[in-house]
C-alpha cells in the first residue's frame, strides 16, 4: 500500500484539528470479559476521547498485552482529534483486529443498548477488518473543526487534510461514500448513519456478531 505523506505545514496545522465534539476524558484501552463476543477472542474497550497520544498508546497496550490478530476493539467515543483517529484505525488494520461500538455495563459485565462512534471515531472504527454495532449503537459523522484560528488554516491545507482522510477511508473500506454525508453536516450538528447507509457504504461489513 502507498502511504500518503503529509507535507510538515499539513501536519502542524492538523495538530489543532478536531472533530467537534464535547470534551470528555481521553481515550483508555484495557480487556473486557464477559460479553459473548468476547468469548473466543481478546476484547479491548476504548472508551473516551481520541488525544494526540492515542494511536500510539493503543500500539504500545497490543504489545504489553501480546494481543494479536482475531481480537475485537470496542469502541464507545464522542470524536477526537482527526490525524490520531486515522493512526488509531490503521493500527487497528494492521493488528488484524475486529470493530464494533457498544456500552459495556461494568455491573454486569454485558453490553447494554446504546454505545456512541461519533466524529473522528468513525475513521477508528473503519479499521477493524470485521465492522459491525451492537444494539441500539450509532456511528455519527461531520465536518472537521479547527480548534486554532480558522483563518490559520488555508484552503490548500484543508483540501490536503481531507485527502488524507479521503485515501484512509478509501483503503479501508473501499468506497468514499461517507465523506458525503460528513462533507455536507456542520461541525456543531451530527449526522447519524442509517443502518441501511452503514451496509451501503461498507461502513460495516456484517449486521452483528453472529452474522
Amino acid at each position: 500500500m502507498r502511504i500518503l505523506q503529509a507535507h510538515p505545514i499539513a501536519l502542524a496545522l492538523a495538530a489543532l484539528i478536531l472533530l467537534a465534539a464535547p470534551p470528555a476524558a481521553a481515550m483508555t484501552f484495557e480487556t473486557i470479559t464477559g460479553p459473548d463476543a468476547c468469548a473466543a477472542r481478546a476484547c479491548i474497550l476504548a472508551n473516551g476521547d481520541i488525544d494526540k497520544d492515542s494511536g500510539d498508546q493503543f500500539a504500545t497496550f497490543l504489545r504489553t498485552n501480546k494481543i494479536g490478530a482475531g481480537g475485537l476493539v470496542v469502541l464507545n467515543s464522542q470524536g477526537g482529534h482527526l490525524l490520531q483517529s486515522l493512526t488509531l484505525g490503521n493500527a487497528i488494520r494492521k493488528a488484524g483486529l475486529s470493530t464494533t461500538v457498544a456500552f459495556f455495563d461494568r455491573g454486569t459485565g454485558r453490553f447494554r443498548t446504546g454505545g456512541r462512534c461519533a466524529s473522528a471515531c468513525a475513521y477508528a472504527f473503519l479499521g477493524g477488518v470485521q465492522r459491525y454495532v451492537e444494539l441500539g449503537a450509532k456511528i455519527g459523522v461531520h465536518q472537521v473543526f479547527n480548534l486554532g484560528d480558522s483563518s490559520s488554516l488555508s484552503a490548500s491545507d484543508g483540501q490536503w487534510l481531507m485527502s488524507m482522510v479521503a485515501a484512509h477511508v478509501n483503503h479501508l473500506c473501499g468506497k468514499l461514500d461517507v465523506l458525503i454525508p460528513a462533507l455536507r453536516t456542520r461541525p456543531d450538528d451530527m449526522y447519524w448513519l442509517t443502518t441501511r447507509e452503514l451496509r451501503q457504504d461498507a461502513v460495516i461489513t456484517t449486521a452483528s456478531a453472529a452474522a
